[in-house]
């Protein structure tokens, strides 16, 4: 972006936002000094003349963050830099980040993906009647001997069924046994947002070769690509490339193929070519061997009947079977006896969501956080990390929606937002529902444990 457009949205965002949101004094002394201008596509940077103004400017960064929010609708970084030689400056710093860009993206060519997470491996993957087809399947391929005939891999269940666990697996094992392959993780989203980043830069070729160069390519929840002609196109050749070099492809989905209505046919063929595997929920047995499991870790007892209750109540997915056993680790670890009493206390909104309580702010923030393996806290602080940005956003887009609530009476109830952050937050969650599956799939859950 050049200086020039910069500065016609940073003359919007004062003349209609602004010069409401702070002092006249503070405007006019401190605003009226700022020189914007974006060096890349997410950084929004206010240049000024000296430290003494940067420091003050500083505080107001998240304000300013969410009006270039509601008036460009992009999330950008904003810094606060000094420059005191003025516009030539400024230049002269666009230009070194254009360099240092280039360069960035040359030494990427050997795709990394998504960091695989260590955690994630076949020895403590809990083998059962549900997903031991898989859990064989998955060792064969990591073994990179022989198993064509099971390329793609193609893996499909409802979330928290282990197959993100599994594909991690294979990395780590791939990884381990053969240090010198290229062994490429990444999420569809992420994928979808590489992929549209190059049509912005006009650049194909860079985002073909890094993902070419694979040995092997592990692609979660492939149903994101759905409805998505031109990404379903590349997809294709790259596809293509990599299965007839002989390289490995993995892939999961929350439903089979066939069922994937806005998926191209010649794709949907391809990925139908392998070995097409079916997770299904854990069985009973199953769900007592991953809680001992996870309390022989922690060195932590369950009595026989805590370990009962806890699978009969939780039998359709192990995320949530994990989330009800760190609650009661949780307890036990500040003090509180792990019994049959204690643990249904503990559990008795995971399982009966709603019926205890009335819908209430609380509650919605509560069960907001509990989803997302975050906390209360972290709804109401500052931090503008995606893992929280998400789950802020979702609770205030419910508050104002379920329960009516102004703006302004959120922002509040939120740690003292401004209302325009709420406007940000809720507009984001309406945005995403018309676009993002996986949203709306979350929107959805969450409202059936508030019910």
């Amino acid at each position: 972006m050049q200086v020039t457009e910069a500065r016609k949205i940073w003359t919007s965002a004062c003349d209609k936002y602004l010069v409401n949101e702070v002092s006249p004094l503070t405007y006019n002394t401190w605003f009226r000094k700022v020189e914007p201008f974006s060096p890349d596509e997410r950084t929004f940077v206010l240049a000024v003349p000296n430290d003494v103004t940067r420091e003050y400017l500083v505080k107001y960064t998240d304000l300013i963050s969410n009006v270039l929010v509601l008036l460009t609708n992009k999330n950008y970084d904003v810094e606060v830099k000094v420059f005191e030689d003025g516009i030539s400056d400024i230049e002269s710093s666009i230009e070194e980040k254009r360099s240092k860009k280039t360069s960035a993206v040359r030494e990427k060519r050997r795709h990394k993906g998504s960091a695989l997470n260590p955690q994630y491996t076949f020895d403590n993957f809990i083998v059962g009647s549900s997903n031991g087809f898989a859990h064989a399947a998955c060792v064969a391929v990591a073994s990179m001997q022989g198993t064509q005939n099971y390329n793609p891999l193609f893996l499909y269940g409802g979330s928290g069924l282990g197959k993100t666990h599994l594909m991690h697996a294979i990395g780590n094992q791939v990884q381990k046994d053969f240090p010198g392959k290229n062994v490429v993780y990444i999420q569809t989203e992420q994928f979808v947002n590489e992929f549209i980043s190059c049509i912005q830069r006009n650049d194909y070729d860079d985002f073909r070769r890094s993902y070419r160069m694979v040995d092997m390519l592990l692609i979660d929840d492939i149903q994101f690509i759905e409805g998505k002609e031109q990404m379903q196109v590349e997809f294709f050749h790259t596809f293509n490339w990599l299965f007839e070099s002989g390289k490995n492809i993995v892939l999961s989905c929350d439903k089979p193929p066939q069922s994937l209505a806005a998926l191209e046919e010649r794709l949907k063929t391809r990925f139908i070519s392998g070995l097409t595997i079916d997770i299904t929920p854990p069985d009973y047995e199953t769900r007592v061997a991953i809680l001992n499991s996870l309390a022989e870790n922690d060195h932590l007892i369950l009595p026989s009947e805590v370990i009962q209750y806890i699978a009969n109540s939780f039998t359709t997915n192990i995320r949530e079977l994990e989330g009800a056993y760190k609650t009661i680790k949780a307890s036990a670890d500040i003090g509180h006896p792990v019994n049959l009493e204690t643990v249904n206390n503990l559990l008795k909104n995971m399982i009966h969501p709603g019926t205890v309580r009335p819908l209430d702010p609380a509650l919605i923030m509560e069960v907001v956080a509990n989803y997302y393996s975050v906390t209360v806290g972290d709804l109401k602080s500052r931090q503008r990390s995606q893992d929280i940005i998400i789950p802020r956003h979702m609770a205030m887009y419910l508050c104002r929606t379920k329960l009516g609530l102004t703006n302004t009476e959120i922002g509040k109830l939120f740690g003292g937002k401004n209302h325009a952050t709420v406007i940000n937050a809720c507009a984001n969650i309406k945005g995403k529902l018309e676009a993002d599956p996986r949203i709306q799939e979350q929107l959805k859950e969450i409202e059936e444990r508030l019910a």
